[in-house]
């Protein structure tokens, strides 16, 4: 029988795959143990999915970040040359002759300049090699992490905290909906949006926007709080 959430797992199990590949064995263990665990409880609700993939991407998130800011720069070059090295022949002087303009081989294959200059099995070709070269890349990057070792755990401190601080103000947010039960729902469902963001597959909280919906709930509520307390005075 279909798990009644399946899509929502679905997107677990792309968050899983996604995964910084320096991030300790036992997060992925951890996140590979939960997966299990909800697919094969069909009495799994909607919201304890979300809350599952939200808790792994904000434990995974720091080295996420870490593993990006270490491989940023020169990677799309780098992949670049590592899938024209698998290519060759009419193939490959064709996607040279694009890229030679400035155009990333990833936005030339989405591109439908893509489908009119090569034949399906000169695409096919060309998306393997880029498959190829991915995993090339990731190994490159991989060992060069290891190789910075120390520097890897500097940024995953850097990035702890700053994950630490945008949460703090999320728990703010949240604890905004106290103050008013005409706006709590509305608080609560935006707190829950931007925890939802520490997913891999959502889009992550910014600390600015967080910011924003602060300041804008606060004024909000006091505004709120002092009508109620000018409208009190009247009454008595």
């Amino acid at each position: 029988m279909d798990h009644p959430h399946g899509y929502l797992l679905s997107e677990f199990r792309i968050a899983i795959d996604k995964m910084a590949p320096l991030a300790p064995a036992e997060l992925h263990e951890e996140a590979e143990r939960l997966y299990k665990e909800l697919s094969e409880n069909l009495q799994a609700s909607e919201r304890s999915i979300l809350q599952a993939v939200a808790y792994m991407g904000r434990k995974e998130y720091p080295f996420r970040k870490a593993y990006q800011e270490l491989c940023a720069g020169d990677e799309e070059l780098r992949l670049q040359k590592s899938a024209l090295q698998l290519l060759e022949g009419e193939v490959k002087e064709k996607v040279e002759k694009v890229i030679a303009h400035g155009v990333s081989i990833h936005d030339y294959t989405n591109s439908k300049l893509f489908e009119r200059d090569l034949l399906p099995e000169e695409r096919y070709r060309v998306e393997q090699a880029i498959l190829q070269a991915h995993d090339a890349v990731n190994r490159q990057c991989d060992e060069r992490a290891k190789e910075r070792r120390l520097k890897f755990s500097e940024l995953v401190t850097r990035w702890q905290a700053h994950e630490d601080k945008v949460q703090g103000l999320i728990d703010r947010l949240r604890e905004l909906a106290e103050r008013s039960p005409e706006y709590a729902s509305e608080i609560i469902a935006k707190a829950d949006e931007f925890e939802e963001g520490w997913s891999i597959v959502e889009k992550e909280p910014v600390e600015e926007e967080v910011k924003g919906e602060l300041t804008h709930y606060s004024e909000l509520l006091s505004t709120a709080e002092e009508d109620s307390e000018v409208a009190d005075e009247q009454i008595f």
